[in-house]
């Protein structure tokens, strides 16, 4: 997907659109999807665009979007993320599952310079620094507990938080999609690290602390060409999967395979909840 952004966030005023045939379109950006659609204002009325065949987006004026958050046309270098999604969606909803809950926050999707270069990084084969998107999603705020895996396998347990290996949590997972009728899932790795360095964080990982299964394998960084909502690699000689950790042994950062009994959480993307 070759096009660039002037502007990395819906505009206040008016920009002008450059599509792959040519054409320039004049109007009010709502919202972007990078993997989706770009939503234009028009004369009044919301026109809905294939982001495939957009390959510019200029900005006509130098107001702001809101908040009052300064202009920033692209990610740094020496930057984590930029927030670049400000579609209306809900910043959390209850996820009922059964008689359970559990609650999911909205992270806004964006760029982010994923992986860490410095002290222990070869050992966490979190090498090279590469960019990529992600687009917004919602991720529950715990981790799946024990009365919800009660729900979708009639095993009860008197611990909170239930943990077992990454198989068996995909399974509950698609048990509770299933159960739901919706895409929920674990998260991948990109999207876990976004969201602990997201200004999300604090609600997200203020109860979860110790590692957590990730949906993707575990390898090296190998392909660090840029990717919207990138995923790990399709095959890994040995099945070990990505484990996270806000905060045990080298902080959020610090990148790890597993097959052990671990907790895991839930991720769905805000395009797919049904509002």
């Amino acid at each position: 997907m070759n096009f660039s952004f002037t502007r990395s966030y819906a505009q206040a005023g008016y920009s002008i659109i450059t599509l792959k045939n040519g054409t320039e379109i004049k109007g009010i950006v709502k919202s972007i999807d990078p993997v989706g659609d770009i939503v234009v204002s028009l004369a009044g009325n919301d026109v809905s665009l294939k982001m495939a065949d957009v390959i510019k987006i200029d900005g006509a004026n130098n107001e702001d979007v809101s908040d009052n958050e300064p202009q920033q046309t692209q990610l740094n270098s020496d930057e984590k993320l930029i927030v670049t999604d400000r579609a209306s969606y809900p910043e959390s909803f209850d996820l009922k599952i059964g008689k359970e809950t559990i609650k999911m926050i909205l992270v806004r999707g964006g760029d982010m310079n994923m992986g860490f270069a410095g002290r222990h990084s070869i050992s966490m084969n979190s090498e090279p620094v590469h960019k990529v998107g992600v687009t917004s999603f919602y991720m529950s705020n715990t981790f799946v507990t024990s009365k919800i895996v009660s729900e979708v396998r009639n095993k009860n347990s008197k611990k909170q938080y239930y943990k077992t290996s990454w198989y068996k949590a995909n399974e509950i997972v698609q048990n509770i999609a299933i159960k739901l009728g919706l895409p929920v899932r674990l998260p991948t790795e990109a999207e876990w690290e976004y969201a602990a360095c997201s200004k999300e964080q604090g609600k997200l990982f203020e109860k979860c602390n110790d590692f957590e299964h990730c949906k993707d394998l575990y390898a090296d960084y190998k392909d660090v060409e840029y990717r919207v909502d990138p995923k790990g690699p399709e095959k890994q000689k040995y099945g070990i999967h990505v484990v996270r950790s806000y905060s045990q042994n080298k902080g959020k950062l610090c990148r790890n395979g597993s097959e052990s009994d671990l907790f895991f959480r839930l991720v769905i993307k805000a395009k797919d909840v049904k509002r």
